[in-house]
């Protein structure tokens, strides 16, 4: 996925920040998995950061920078409640968005309530980091 091209796209309506500073990304990748999607990290470094509507069961997001991502992964404990997960963002309220990570053949994107974190509650969105924001864009002003 070409990210830049995604962040020029009209109907990406989320409102982004700047990008990461090189040092943010690169201590981020020191602490974070490994095997996060390479499209996640690359969106990161072009916006760190982004918020807004989305066409999605909770209808909105805030992908958190990098320098709280994994403050807030240990603020929702989910290294302890969600082993081979990542949150990357949350809905203002209750949602959290995370990856799954425990297949080697990509990460699916997830939601669960941080109320009640673990496994069983997870609900699949979508096969990919790609496949999420494509459809951002496409079902945007539908």
């Amino acid at each position: 996925m070409d990210v830049q091209k995604l962040l020029r796209n009209p109907r990406f309506r989320l409102e982004q920040s700047g990008p990461a500073q090189p040092d943010a990304v690169k201590q981020f990748e020191e602490a974070a998995p490994a095997n996060l999607p390479r499209t996640y990290l690359r969106f990161m470094s072009a916006c760190n950061g982004a918020r807004g509507k989305i066409p999605y069961d909770t209808g909105y997001i805030e992908l958190w920078p990098l320098e709280r991502a994994l403050e807030k992964n240990r603020e929702h404990g989910v290294g302890r409640s969600l082993p081979g997960f990542f949150a990357f963002g949350g809905d203002g309220a209750d949602e959290l968005f995370l990856f799954d990570l425990r297949k080697d053949d990509g990460a699916a994107v997830c939601s669960i309530s941080a109320k009640s974190p673990n496994t069983a509650a997870v609900e699949p969105i979508t096969k990919s980091f790609s496949e999420f924001l494509e459809g951002i864009v496409m079902m945007a002003g539908a």
